[in-house]
């Protein structure tokens, strides 16, 4: 299949055409003029009444969500019962935390390289629970199932990592750590925020208990609306922690009319839906984090997940080459398998210079980030769908101005 790049670029991300480059969708990417439509028309209903009465538009805006649970589920390939929303991938990894069971004795492995969330809610837990978090290391942050298997033992319960390290770019095998969980008993809880919308993610052909991302980064919905996903193996097995009247078994005749209703009692003893949702808030919600999600999810899922994902690959190998060329050190591997849309490189061995390089670059609003874990990073450069050839040129261009002035660069591993 075809794509017309340029013209998806021209009409969902027009002000990727102005004075601006950006190469940035691993911090807060662009969203879609579709997404930005369907906001504004929120907008506007919400400033109307077009119901028979405000009840029925309460119920109104909380359907408009639909789309979203539908266009996750087609991108994962999951049952729209394993698909919840949830505020951020830091709501889906506390859900994760509060609703897996642990005991004292038990412990659970993650790595050096993670962001700051990912085990955070674990940590913690170890003021309340005698658990251990044992921190994997790989040698030149290789991360495979061999790597989890040496911190493992009988006590081991869980693993909670990322899918791609957002301070190196590596890409987890996750059918080959899926399947060794599940062999072991061992919980797999994933952060995959950094690969869910460029990387085809087919819940069917790996096992994954949880599955958590935020929607502002590489599904371009920037508005406090990510999905979870929960295998629905584990889904009767578990429950949250906190419950919410729209997380119940509908009553009869709707919303609308258990409302209304006279005998309506203020406590029950409450059945509830069986399936992911059951995890969400349970009230009044994001609506408009919902309804930009479903947006950019449907452009995805237009687009096609398999297309969208050989052009990120294309992407990253051209800008790895742009970088070598410069004079920079790529630390993201360069192996097509093991790279998403993340590239990671440094110029120099003095920082201070790189944070020069950063500050000139984006006072020439070309924007690429800079980040470390554990003394791995350097500066970190998104290689989106949206992106051409024209936005890493520019890119290279900058850094080698900037290199001419500071010396020759001499970053070594």
């Amino acid at each position: 299949m075809s794509i017309n790049w340029n013209k998806i670029r021209t009409k969902e991300f027009p002000a990727l055409d102005s004075n601006m480059t950006f190469l940035d969708a691993a911090c807060v990417s662009l969203t879609p003029r579709r997404a930005i439509d369907a906001i504004k028309d929120f907008a506007e209903m919400s400033g109307r009444n077009d119901e028979a009465n405000s009840s029925a538009h309460h119920i109104a805006m909380d359907g408009m969500r639909g789309k979203a649970y539908k266009e996750a589920a087609k991108l994962l390939n999951a049952d729209i019962e394993e698909i919840a929303l949830v505020e951020s991938t830091s709501h889906g990894l506390n859900i994760a935390a509060t609703s897996l069971p642990l005991k004292d004795g038990d412990n659970i492995i993650t790595t050096n390289l993670e962001f700051i969330q990912v085990a955070l809610p674990w940590c913690v837990m170890r003021n309340e629970k005698d658990i251990e978090i044992r921190v994997a290391s790989a040698p030149e942050n290789r991360f495979t199932v061999d790597v989890f298997k040496q911190y493992a033992d009988e006590n081991t319960k869980m693993i909670v990592t990322t899918s791609v390290a957002w301070c190196s770019g590596w890409k987890l095998d996750l059918k080959e750590l899926g399947n060794w969980c599940k062999e072991k008993g061992i919980y797999l809880v994933i952060d995959g925020v950094q690969e869910v919308g460029v990387r085809n993610l087919n819940t069917k052909e790996f096992h994954v208990d949880i599955l958590t991302a935020g929607g502002h980064k590489w599904l371009n919905s920037p508005y406090g609306t990510g999905i979870m996903y929960i295998n629905k193996e584990l889904l009767p097995k578990i429950n949250p922690v906190f419950w919410g009247y729209l997380n119940t078994t509908e009553p009869e005749g709707g919303w609308g009319a258990y409302w209304e209703n006279p005998s309506a009692p203020s406590t029950n003893d409450w059945t509830f839906v069986p399936t992911a949702r059951r995890f969400e808030i349970g009230g009044t919600t994001n609506y408009v984090g919902a309804i930009s999600l479903g947006e950019s999810l449907g452009l995805v899922n237009e687009i096609g997940i398999d297309n969208i994902e050989k052009r990120v690959l294309d992407l990253s190998d051209y800008c790895i080459a742009g970088i070598e060329r410069i004079g920079g050190t790529p630390i993201t591997h360069n192996e097509r398998e093991n790279k998403a849309g993340i590239v990671i490189f440094r110029m120099y061995q003095d920082l201070e210079k790189d944070r020069t390089i950063l500050r000139r670059l984006h006072a020439q609003r070309i924007f690429i980030a800079q980040r470390f874990t554990d003394n791995v990073g350097g500066f970190r450069v998104s290689c989106q769908y949206y992106n051409n050839e024209k936005d890493f040129d520019n890119l290279f261009a900058a850094i080698e101005k900037i290199v001419k002035e500071l010396g020759t660069p001499d970053y070594n591993k």
